[in-house]
């Protein structure tokens, strides 16, 4: 085995999971990644020009998509699975079929035993796309939505909203291990104070978000950013672009974006916050994604 010891960073295809609020464009952004077929109940795509599996009717007809993927000849270069919440109904039933009962929780006498059958197939899936994603060089979406619950943190003996993953919690563990990245996708909300009080605003600009926040879930194993635009193509760059960009890199990058910001006052507060960063390469880092989701908008 010594032998065999490699070095060096080992570029992959994508392996990512996209959740997010209802309408800000997950699906969109799955569909400008490099030649890719959708697979999933949702109908999320219908609105693109993309190449899509029929309408799933069994658990194994998703199993048998992943497998031709990666057994046949194809042009295909990224599977999106849109969304994997709208998958967990399917495996129930084939779960509840195989069992033959009429719901999961009386799966196996119950006791939550019926959960414990579907982890074992979500992870026969799991087992799947990375095979598709060794031979085939594929890369892998994941889509899913939120919805907000209570969160208990053990550490500060407190409980907060968050938004976490539409999917039982063992499934949802399961896809963010096995994810290089968990991305975060909402619509960029601000406070302005009105008088005595604080009111969101918002223009629409969609964002996501890299790291794990009290909020949401999110991480990254490739250093990103915490805010980027929701852009498959700045996505793209920033995992493969060369670690360690020089502030001349990142200054010479402001310098361009800085004069497609036409809002007088905004130019004039994006200037006055690149002076007060001088060399730190966090801050001007920051402020670049940030001027990035403005033009964006």
């Amino acid at each position: 085995m010594l032998s065999k010891i490699t070095r060096g960073v080992v570029k992959q295809p994508h392996l990512v999971m996209l959740t997010g609020v209802d309408g800000c464009g997950k699906t969109t952004w799955a569909s400008s990644a490099p030649n890719p077929i959708f697979l999933g109940p949702e109908n999320g795509s219908g609105q693109l020009d993309v190449a899509r599996f029929p309408s799933l009717e069994s658990w194994g007809d998703v199993l048998q998509a992943v497998k031709e993927l990666t057994t046949h000849e194809h042009e295909f270069k990224t599977l999106v699975i849109d969304s994997v919440d709208w998958l967990e109904p399917i495996l129930y039933a084939n779960v509840c079929e195989e069992a033959g009962v009429a719901n999961i929780e009386k799966v196996d006498g119950g006791y939550g035993k019926g959960y414990s059958v579907a982890l074992k197939k979500w992870q026969e899936l799991v087992a799947l796309l990375s095979n598709l994603r060794a031979k085939k060089g594929m890369n892998i979406i994941l889509i899913g939505h939120v919805e907000v619950g209570k969160h208990s943190d053990p550490t500060l003996n407190v409980e907060y909203d968050r938004y976490t993953l539409k999917l039982n919690k063992r499934a949802a563990a399961l896809l963010r291990e096995f994810v290089d990245s968990v991305l975060f996708a909402k619509y960029e909300v601000f406070t302005k104070r009105d008088g005595m009080k604080h009111k969101a605003v918002g223009d629409g600009a969609r964002v996501m978000y890299t790291e794990w926040r009290p909020g949401f879930d999110a991480k990254n194993r490739f250093g990103l950013p915490f805010q980027m635009a929701l852009s498959w193509n700045e996505y793209d760059a920033a995992v493969n672009k060369p670690p360690g960009a020089s502030i001349e890199e990142i200054k010479a990058d402001l310098a361009e974006l800085v004069p497609q910001v036409l809002d007088d006052e905004l130019r004039a507060k994006v200037i006055e916050a690149i002076k007060k960063a001088g060399d730190d390469a966090a801050k001007l880092v920051a402020i670049k994604n940030r001027v990035q989701v403005r033009l964006g908008a």
